[in-house]
């Protein structure tokens, strides 16, 4: 008799953690094809909206010198995202491999947090982009 509340229970949570990990697919991006990481390698960097959707990881060599990553602009960031609604999360990562910082630089409609600005070196940092508007012509993100 045992047994069978023990299969029943272990029936449910099955089901019930089912459920939420679905609900959790449900909360990420709509992304269409991503990609392992983009080399930028030992140079500045400016990427387009097709390249943000497309890359998981961005990876700088700063062994030698500062680099720039510069963002596209969010119509650019929502026009190659399928599905896209207001308050949906892309993330994404920037590490920078050698002792040297990586600089993030906005485009237009981008706000990057403060905490998002800079990546140290020898660090890798994943970011958060929010879409705060889909509105054609006003289009607006924001990078936590």
């Amino acid at each position: 008799m045992n047994r069978k509340f023990v299969r029943f229970y272990l029936s449910i949570f099955v089901v019930i953690l089912t459920l939420s990990l679905l609900s959790l697919v449900a909360c990420t991006s709509s992304q269409s094809t991503k990609s392992d990481f983009y080399n930028a390698g030992n140079a500045n960097l400016s990427i387009t909206g097709a390249q943000f959707d497309q890359y998981t990881l961005f990876r700088f060599d700063t062994s030698t010198s500062v680099h720039t990553l510069a963002l596209p602009s969010a119509a650019d960031i929502v026009a190659n995202l399928s599905s896209q609604y207001v308050g949906e999360v892309i993330y994404l990562a920037v590490t920078a491999d050698g002792n040297n910082a990586i600089t993030l630089i906005a485009g237009t409609n981008v706000t990057i947090k403060p905490s998002a600005l800079t990546v140290a070196g020898n660090i890798t940092v994943t970011m958060y982009c929010e879409l705060d508007n889909i509105t054609s012509g006003s289009e607006a993100v924001t990078i936590y």
